[in-house]
């Protein structure tokens, strides 16, 4: 199995660094952490061809309204706005629906919102990766690639036949849909909701 750790074909990293400077300094600096994170916006949609963020394509897709309306009660709105990189597997509206009824209140509800981050967390990966990139990605080492999330347990992808799961074997997630392309990162859907990591 290899480890890969995804690169953006236009980094924003000189934005995060700016907008970080910018929070411990005065109002000009932080105008000029703006401009540059607008330049670097722009420059990004550029590459991919679209300026739709994740929180716009998240809303646009058909079967996904589930997962957005969890990551906004989650408040991942600016996050999913901002000029970070994120790869998203997003479980499906009918991915959601088998949850059982006492797991989908516990969610939506104030109390069960550390399970709800904790469930977001699982299945978001830090950096821009491509179908391109992760085509690559299965095609070295027998077909297994584990990246980073930010839930803290790496997501591990694997080939079968013409199908790409998440997990172990073939009772895990499967990607059921072409990725959808934002400015800012890569939306899989996937067919189950990843179990958060067990501590």
């Amino acid at each position: 199995m290899v480890r890969i750790t995804a690169s953006r074909h236009k980094s924003l990293a000189l934005a995060l660094v700016v907008t970080a400077a910018a929070s411990l300094s005065g109002c000009h600096k932080h105008d000029q952490a703006t401009a540059v994170q607008k330049a670097e916006a722009t420059k990004a949609a550029t590459a991919v061809g679209t300026s739709h963020n994740v929180l716009d394509a998240l809303g646009g897709a058909a079967n996904l309204g589930a997962f957005t309306k969890l990551a906004k009660s989650a408040g991942l709105e600016k996050t999913f706005g901002g000029v970070g990189d994120y790869t998203l597997f997003a479980p499906t509206d009918a991915a959601l629906a088998k949850l059982s009824d006492t797991q989908r209140k516990l969610l939506e509800s104030p109390d069960g919102r550390p399970q709800l981050l904790a469930m977001l967390r699982q299945h978001i990966a830090t950096g821009y990766i491509t179908q391109a990139d992760l085509e690559k990605a299965l095609a070295r080492d027998g077909g297994a690639v584990s990246l980073a999330s930010m839930g803290g347990s790496p997501v591990r992808l694997h080939r079968q036949g013409s199908a790409i799961f998440l997990g172990h074997g073939e009772a895990g997630p499967k990607i059921a849909a072409s990725p959808i392309v934002a400015r800012n990162g890569v939306i899989y859907p996937i067919d189950q909701v990843i179990a958060p990591a067990k501590r």
